[in-house]
C-alpha cells in the first residue's frame, strides 16, 4: 500500500482530497493530514508517506520550501504540487527542487488519479495488491456475476449465494448491463503491459467516477470485456446519461490512450434479465466495426432486423473454452465450424459475422494469456486479428481463425508441462541475477521469460508465497546485511551495490526490512 500524506490550510479541501477518492482501490493509504509546511515536515517523520500532495500557497511554510526540506531530509518522499493557474510557472520552476509532479487548480478527481498512478512504479504497486486481494470471495463473486451472464438456467440456490457473498442483487429489482470493449486490446503487438494495467484499472475507475448513488457491480466475461451490472431505481424515471460516459471515453483515450467502445443492453427484471441485457449489450457492441470504436452503442436504438443476439450465445463460448482446457484440438474446431456453418443458415449480415468471428478469436486470446503464455510467443509473425477481421472478406477470415487455432494447439502441444513452478523458479533466477541493477522491477522478468505480467504475478505468488516486490526487497537486504557484515564497504557503496541509487531511501528500507537503520546495525 502506497502511503500519502495531504497538506492544506483549507479545512474544506483537505475534506475534499480525503472523501472524494477510494484511495484504497488504487493501491494507496492516507496516513496523515497537514495544514501548513512545518506540520507536514513534523508528521513527515512519525507517518513516513511515500508521496505527500501538498498546496504551493499556505501559511508559515509554503509548499516550494516544504519540497526542499523534504527534499533534504527525506529524499525518498515523492511531492506532488496543487497549483492555482496563476502559479503555473511557479510550479514548473519547482520541478528543480525535486517535485515529481503538479496539478492545476481547477482539476478534475480522474486527474488527480492519473497523476499519482503515474508514479514511478505505483501503477504496477497497486496492481499486485490488486491482484493479492484476489481471494477466495472474490473469486466467488466473480463466479456468481458470470453465472448471471452466461448460464440459461440459473441455479436454485443463486440469489441465496449472491446474497451471502455481499452481492445485492435480487428478482425484485431492474437491471441493465453495460459491456466495454477495450479496444487497444485488439492490436496485440502494439499493446503494452501499462495498456493492460490501466485496463485492470478502467473499472473501477469509472465507478469511482460516475460516484456512488448506485452499486455497480463490474467483472470480465470470458473474451475480456468489462461488463458492469447496473441497477435501476424504480422510484425515479430512468435514464442513461451518455454524455458522461462519453466524457469519461475522451478522458480514457486523451490520458491513457486506451479506445474503448460501449454497448449498453436494455433494462429487465430479475436474475434472468441480467442476462438478456448482457446478450444485447454484446450485440450492440457489434456496431463498432461498422461505426468504428469509441462510440456507445445502445441495443434499444438498433432496427429489429440487426437484433440477432440470441444465436452467438455465452454456451458457445463456454464449451469452446473447454474444449481448449482439454487441449481437443478437433472438437474445437468443430464448434467453430458449427458456428460458420449456423451463421450462413441464418443469412447474417457480414458486420453480425464480423463480430463472430472477432469473438472467437478473442475467447482464444483472453484463454492464452490467463494460460501465461505470451501472445507473441504463440504467434512470431506479423499477427494482427483485429485488422484481417476488418479488412477481409468472410471466408478469408474463416480460414484465418482456423490456422490461428491450429497454431494455439501446437504450441499449447510442444509446451504441455506445467508453468507455474518452471515460471516462478526461472524469475527467482532472474531476480538473484539482477537484483544488484537500480532499475530493475518486474517488467525485466515479465521481457526475459515471455510472461503477461499479471500471470507471471499470480504464479510467483502460488509457487513462492510471497510476491515478485517482496522476494526482490529480500534479497537485496539479505545481500546488504551481509555487505554489512563483512564490514569491507561504506554504507554508500553497499546501497549501490544492492540496486539502491539513493542512500537515504536504501536506510529506509533496511529499517522498514529488519527494524535497525543500517548504521546502528553497523
Amino acid at each position: 500500500m502506497i502511503k500519502v500524506m495531504i497538506v492544506d490550510d483549507m479545512p474544506i479541501f483537505l475534506e475534499y482530497l480525503r472523501t472524494t477518492i477510494d484511495w484504497e482501490t488504487y493501491g494507496f493509504e492516507l496516513v496523515c493530514e497537514a495544514t501548513n509546511g512545518e506540520e507536514a515536515l513534523l508528521k513527515a517523520e512519525n507517518c513516513q508517506p511515500d508521496i505527500v500532495l501538498s498546496d504551493i500557497k499556505m501559511p508559515y511554510m509554503d509548499g516550494l520550501l516544504l519540497t526542499e526540506k523534504l527534499s533534504e531530509l527525506h529524499p525518498e518522499i515523492s511531492v506532488v504540487l496543487i497549483t492555482g493557474n496563476s502559479e503555473f510557472e511557479y510550479a514548473r520552476r519547482a520541478i528543480k527542487l525535486g517535485v515529481v509532479d503538479y496539478i492545476v487548480k481547477p482539476f478534475e478527481k480522474e486527474e488527480l488519479i492519473l497523476t499519482l498512478l503515474s508514479l514511478q512504479d505505483n501503477i504496477n504497486q497497486a496492481i499486485e495488491l490488486k491482484q493479492e486481494k484476489k481471494d477466495e470471495l472474490y473469486l466467488k463473486r466473480e463466479s456468481l456475476l458470470r453465472e448471471l451472464i452466461y448460464s440459461k438456467e440459473l441455479s436454485s440456490n443463486l440469489e441465496g449465494n449472491l446474497y451471502l457473498a455481499s452481492l445485492d442483487i435480487n428478482q425484485e429489482n431492474y437491471y441493465y448491463a453495460m459491456t466495454v470493449e477495450v479496444e487497444a486490446e485488439r492490436r496485440v503487438h502494439s499493446d503494452s503491459e501499462m495498456a493492460m494495467n490501466w485496463k485492470s484499472m478502467l473499472a473501477p475507475l469509472y465507478n469511482d467516477y460516475m460516484g456512488k448513488e448506485l452499486t455497480r457491480y463490474y467483472f470480465t466475461d470470458y473474451e475480456g470485456r468489462i461488463v458492469f451490472i447496473i441497477p435501476v431505481q424504480q422510484d425515479k424515471p430512468q435514464s442513461i446519461d451518455e454524455d458522461e460516459i462519453k466524457y469519461f471515453m475522451r478522458f480514457v483515450q486523451e490520458r491513457i490512450h486506451l479506445d474503448i467502445t460501449v454497448g449498453i443492453g436494455g433494462i429487465h427484471n430479475g436474475l434472468a434479465g441480467i442476462r438478456k441485457s448482457y446478450l444485447e449489450s454484446v450485440n450492440a457492441l457489434s456496431h463498432r466495426y461498422q461505426d468504428g470504436a469509441n462510440s456507445i452503442f445502445s441495443y434499444e436504438s438498433i432496427t429489429t432486423e440487426e437484433k440477432t443476439y440470441g444465436f452467438y450465445s455465452a454456451e458457445i463460448n463456454e464449451i469452446i473454452l473447454n474444449h481448449l482446457h482439454q487441449r481437443n484440438a478437433t472438437h474445437t474446431l468443430e464448434i467453430i465450424e458449427s458456428v460458420f456453418m449456423e451463421a450462413d443458415l441464418k443469412r447474417f449480415s457480414d458486420t453480425y459475422k464480423r463480430m463472430i468471428n472477432m469473438s472467437i478469436v478473442s475467447l482464444l486470446l483472453s484463454y492464452l494469456v490467463k494460460a501465461g503464455r505470451n501472445i507473441e510467443d504463440v504467434y512470431p509473425e506479423e499477427f494482427d486479428p483485429y485488422h484481417v477481421i476488418n479488412s477481409q472478406n468472410d471466408e478469408e477470415q474463416r480460414r484465418f481463425i482456423k490456422v490461428v487455432y491450429a497454431k494455439a494447439f501446437a504450441y499449447l502441444d510442444a509446451h504441455s508441462e506445467s508453468r507455474t513452478c518452471q515460471v516462478a523458479r526461472e524469475a527467482q533466477k532472474y531476480i538473484e541475477l539482477y537484483y544488484n541493477n537500480p532499475h530493475f522491477n518486474i517488467n525485466d522478468v515479465s521481457k526475459h521469460l515471455l510472461v503477461n505480467q499479471t500471470y507471471l504475478r499470480k504464479m510467483f505468488k502460488e509457487e513462492m508465497g510471497t510476491t515478485i516486490s517482496e522476494y526482490l526487497t529480500k534479497v537485496r537486504m539479505e545481500s546488504a546485511k551481509q555487505l554489512i557484515t563483512e564490514g569491507q564497504y561504506k554504507l554508500s557503496a553497499i546501497s549501490e551495490m544492492v540496486g539502491y541509487n539513493d542512500p537515504g531511501y536504501f536506510s529506509k528500507c533496511f529499517k522498514n526490512y529488519y527494524g535497525v537503520s543500517p548504521r546502528e546495525y553497523q
